[in-house]
């Protein structure tokens, strides 16, 4: 049986998270049980009283170009070890993919521990993520400031990192007053911190958010500062998986490039979706300068596709993680093409 947990269920996961996450401390499942599970839904498969396995759709509100998604971070994917290996994780995220599906979804998104485990379930990397670390001036110009869960601190902090992001990337999540009150509380909840920085002048302006794990900072949760504070250390890691969803909904911000001789261009695209069936099958794909609509084909048996890709391709293309591979003579056709371009997540939750 396959089954999201009623609320007043929810604290009895804890239990496998424990079991599975041994790693993660008693005051950060605290917070975790009293903050995140408050908001999130939990499904969970059973083997008959028993729950043998569990994933947590956790949701954030994510921009997206000019718009705002609301979609689910998936976490806490864990099976109990006396029912791995019986095909438990495959039954929660067919039926967490159809779900979304019906909750027209645009995509979901996680942080995998190890990739292989979701390959076969049409993730793929959608975000890399440098090192950051503060340079010399940004060490000895800048002074460090606790951060308060007021609401001045959450709004300043929330305008800041907003204007770096929206710079450099078209998806990431949306920061806001309580998006900043909940990371201060999931890094204070692990022995860390967070941290304003402000520049050494009489304007003392807001430089930067710095968010750790860890009474000495071991492990970085957020590094947003200035360009001239900060440098980037080592080569940009794989950091998050994504799978799109309802892939009519998604396509919508995808458009012609802004120097594409055409204002309108027309396709049939076959794509390839073993985990949800609305999104197999023939396409009408008609792009503008300002998005697209992807139409079902259903007499799809006469028609000959101009392009076919599997759902992770063809997330992989449209994230602008990686192109596509496709015939030479459809090369011109997918570089007219425009995909989302820069994608950040450093959310672990």
């Amino acid at each position: 049986m396959v089954r999201y947990l009623k609320q007043e269920e929810k604290s009895e996961s804890r239990a496998l998270w424990e079991k599975v996450f041994s790693e993660d401390t008693k005051s950060f499942l605290d917070y975790y049980y009293s903050d995140r599970v408050r908001k999130n839904k939990i499904l969970t498969a059973w083997s008959g009283d028993q729950a043998a396995a569990m994933l947590h759709r956790n949701p954030y509100e994510v921009v997206v170009k000019d718009r705002i998604w609301k979609v689910d971070y998936i976490a806490g994917v864990a099976t109990d070890p006396a029912f791995r290996h019986q095909g438990y994780m495959r039954r929660l995220l067919t039926r967490c993919f159809l779900d979304m599906y019906m909750e027209r979804m645009e995509f979901c998104f996680l942080v995998p521990v190890d990739p292989a485990i979701y390959h076969p379930f049409d993730f793929t990397y959608i975000c890399d993520l440098p090192k950051r670390v503060l340079n010399e001036k940004g060490r000895t110009r800048l002074s460090r400031r606790a951060f308060m869960e007021r609401s001045d601190d959450c709004k300043e902090a929330a305008r800041f990192v907003g204007r770096q992001l929206e710079k450099k990337y078209e998806v990431y999540a949306h920061r806001d007053e309580e998006y900043y009150r909940n990371l201060c509380r999931e890094v204070r909840s692990d022995s860390g911190d967070m941290i304003l920085l402000f520049t050494r002048d009489e304007r003392e302006r807001l430089a930067g958010v710095w968010a750790y794990y860890g009474e000495l900072a071991e492990n970085q949760r957020e590094l947003i500062v200035l360009g001239d504070y900060v440098k980037e250390v080592g080569n940009l890691r794989p950091a998050v998986m994504g799978r799109i969803i309802h892939l009519e909904q998604f396509v919508k911000v995808i458009r012609l490039k802004e120097d594409c001789p055409v204002s309108e261009m027309e396709l049939f695209i076959e794509v390839k979706d073993d985990f949800i069936r609305q999104n197999s099958g023939v396409f009408l794909w008609k792009i503008k300068k300002d998005g697209s609509v992807m139409t079902p084909v259903s007499e799809n048996n006469k028609i000959k596709p101009h392009l076919f890709m599997g759902i992770s391709e063809l997330t992989s293309w449209l994230f602008g993680y990686e192109k596509p591979e496709v015939p030479e003579n459809r090369q011109t056709m997918i570089d007219r093409i425009r995909p989302l371009n820069g994608v950040f997540f450093d959310e672990i939750t």
